[in-house]
């Protein structure tokens, strides 16, 4: 085998690699003859066919399982031979095959990088909690009994107004628009939600002065919907069928009974809980957040430049598919290529870097996922999605390669975990006003972050 280096950065190798195919008629002929005693064809009995007529027949269907393990034995001779440690299984690009002339294939890797870990004991981090106060508690309560509206079906000839539930049908004639849009029946629309099915379908409809079994024409710009780079106008008919006004929600025996609960003061307790846990999940990641720039900043070394390009060529990938779909964040819209890509190139070293040190303390700390934490983090995952979950586990049955993200994530988390359990912690309760506060400087979108 012939080797030849054709290209080296920080971290990075890539090597050409000539296979004589004298190599290859071995794995074949060997395969060939471990399949010998079964193979059966007109006129030979089984396991009495020549060699020469199996391997005519046969070659090619053990072809690529051939050039696979070869390229794969051949990769690791050459690591071996290198010395070379990869940070992720190298990437193999078979440039030539032809029979009877040597296999050519390249070999791109990414060298690990070279980490000291810094002592987590000397580490001081903040545990925060979350202090809820009166007027906080009585703005989520009446938040949720405002948000339990019900209606009631009017019998009057009124026009509709803000606040209402109002059951339409619409359809249009207009071929360019999607078949989901061309026709929908008994559709509600709630009129101060800010949700609306078309835009503005509220306001045009009262400002319309429409009720009840009128028929109107109306039209709408689908730009936004059907993300449409031009003006979309389309003009639909609407028919209205019917209008519920909303009714004062009261708290009731009946009410407290469907949700298991015994009184009023249980609900305000139980709301109380569920804001409680939403605060502290969010200062959760307020504190991964604050862990992960200590270990960034307290940790320096190389990085494969392999892995750092890779990185940012998916994110700017992304960044081109948004500005086409006019869907790029309020901090992004305002600046140049230029600045994006400097930007980026800078979250991309952290990405990148934060997942090495992560892969890394694990390694060290012998940290793993074992497969009930795997089986119970993808029922979770596929819990998140109401309906779907029995679709969402056959697919990740169907495709293995798809629960990676799932066995990253819980494998960080218990990076974190065993981190915090060396570091010191210091605890500190935050009033809403300081939780804003804190919320808005750790997230904040600047140069340095």
């Amino acid at each position: 085998m012939n080797i030849k280096e054709i290209k080296s950065k920080t971290l990075y190798k890539e090597y050409a690699l000539d296979i004589p195919y004298s190599e290859v008629d071995i794995l074949i002929n060997n395969k060939i003859n471990e399949i010998l005693p079964t193979v059966t064809l007109p006129g030979f009995r089984k396991g009495k066919v020549p060699v020469n007529l199996v391997k005519k027949k046969y070659e090619t269907n053990v072809l690529s399982e051939i050039i696979e393990k070869l390229v794969r034995d051949k990769t690791r001779n050459l690591l071996e031979e290198k010395k070379l440690k990869p940070a992720r299984q190298p990437r193999i690009d078979i440039k030539k095959y032809e029979k009877e002339k040597p296999v050519e294939i390249e070999v791109k890797i990414d060298l690990e990088p070279e980490i000291k870990l810094q002592n987590f004991q000397n580490f001081s981090l903040k545990k925060y909690e979350i202090d809820l106060d009166k007027k906080t508690l009585n703005e989520n309560y009446n938040q949720f009994i405002n948000s339990q509206k019900q209606y009631k079906k009017i019998d009057s000839k009124r026009k509709i107004k803000n606040s209402d539930k109002v059951y339409v049908n619409i359809t249009t004639n207009d071929e360019s628009v999607p078949d989901f849009f061309k026709s929908q029946k008994n559709l509600p629309i709630v009129t101060d939600s800010d949700y609306q099915v078309l835009p503005n379908i509220s306001k045009k409809l009262i400002d319309k002065n429409a009720k009840t079994g009128d028929k109107i024409k109306l039209l709408f710009d689908l730009k936004e919907v059907i993300k449409s780079k031009d003006k979309k106008e389309v003009k639909f008919n609407i028919e209205i069928l019917s209008i519920e006004e909303s009714i004062a929600f009261k708290v009731n025996d009946e009410f407290l009974k469907n949700l298991g609960l015994k009184d009023e003061n249980e609900l305000k307790e139980n709301l109380k809980k569920n804001l409680t846990t939403q605060y502290q999940q969010a200062l959760k990641q307020i504190e991964k957040k604050e862990l992960m720039d200590i270990l960034d900043k307290k940790h320096q070394f190389d990085l494969p430049e392999g892995i750092l390009d890779e990185e940012f060529h998916t994110i700017w990938h992304r960044l081109e598919h948004a500005k086409k779909d006019n869907t790029l964040d309020d901090d992004d819209k305002n600046l140049s290529d230029e600045e994006l890509k400097k930007r980026y190139k800078k979250i991309s070293v952290r990405r990148v870097k934060l997942a090495l040190l992560i892969q890394f303390i694990a390694k060290e700390e012998k940290i793993s996922i074992s497969e009930k934490e795997m089986t119970d983090g993808m029922i979770n995952y596929a819990s998140q999605y109401s309906g779907q979950e029995k679709q969402i586990l056959e697919y990740f049955k169907k495709n293995p390669s798809s629960v990676e993200n799932i066995r990253g994530s819980l494998l960080e988390q218990k990076v974190i975990d065993n981190i915090l359990s060396k570091a010191k912690l210091s605890k500190h309760k935050l009033t809403i006003e300081a939780y804003n506060k804190l919320q808005d400087k750790t997230f904040k979108v600047t140069e340095e972050n």
